[in-house]
């Protein structure tokens, strides 16, 4: 039987414009999808799973362990934005080898584990491509390796394809599903593409405001 590998247990915080209220369990290996309007919560939601704002009460456990109180570098849990959040003055390889340093492995290490995540984002021998020569999608794949070789328990994605074009979007969700079911890792995924999350998920969960 499938265990809640993630939860959110009223879980609220509140600004002048919202109370946001939040109780979510999260099964291990599940990629969900949180889906609603402009403002409901939904990026609020991803911030407050990764420690980027605190929570004003309940908790949030992780395996079972209550890491509501912990900061973002101790939760384990990776984040990809829609704006790529990369290093614009290294190449695509030490964009990716920048999380693999934080683990203390040895050059030749983390070579081939670069060489491993680029393979796996269908990146191979993009390593010395400079970021400010990809194209978005491209760009986002690099974004996805890093975040990966941190080997969190949890990635959390903001509406990552949303500066994508159409076609473009529709070939990457594929591509970020068949990540998802062949690194086995559990994925919090934010839209408002009602046709995106119900292609890419297990779950869908409807937000509102």
């Amino acid at each position: 039987m499938a265990t809640n590998h993630l939860v959110c247990s009223n879980v609220r915080v509140k600004y002048p414009e919202f109370l946001l209220a939040l109780d979510l369990s999260v099964q291990e290996g599940d990629l969900i999808t949180l889906i609603g309007p402009s403002g409901c919560g939904k990026s609020t939601t991803l911030q407050l799973i990764s420690g980027l704002i605190p929570c004003e009460s309940g908790e949030i456990l992780l395996n079972g362990k209550n890491i509501t109180n912990l900061p973002v570098w101790e939760r384990k849990i990776g984040l990809v934005f829609q704006e790529y959040a990369l290093f614009p003055h290294l190449n695509v390889e030490r964009n990716v080898d920048y999380a693999l340093r934080l683990k203390r492995l040895s050059k030749e290490e983390r070579r081939a584990k670069t060489e491993q995540l680029l393979a796996l984002v269908n990146l191979k021998g993009y390593a010395k491509r400079r970021v400010e020569h990809l194209s978005g999608g491209e760009r986002q794949r690099v974004a996805l390796a890093r975040a990966l070789a941190a080997e969190p328990h949890v990635l959390l994605l903001d509406e990552p394809l949303s500066a994508l074009d159409e076609k473009l979007r529709k070939r990457l969700r594929e591509e970020i599903r068949r990540i998802q079911q062949e690194t086995g890792i559990t994925m919090i995924y934010v839209t408002h593409d009602q046709e995106e999350a119900l292609t890419i998920s297990d779950k869908v969960v409807v937000m509102r405001e």
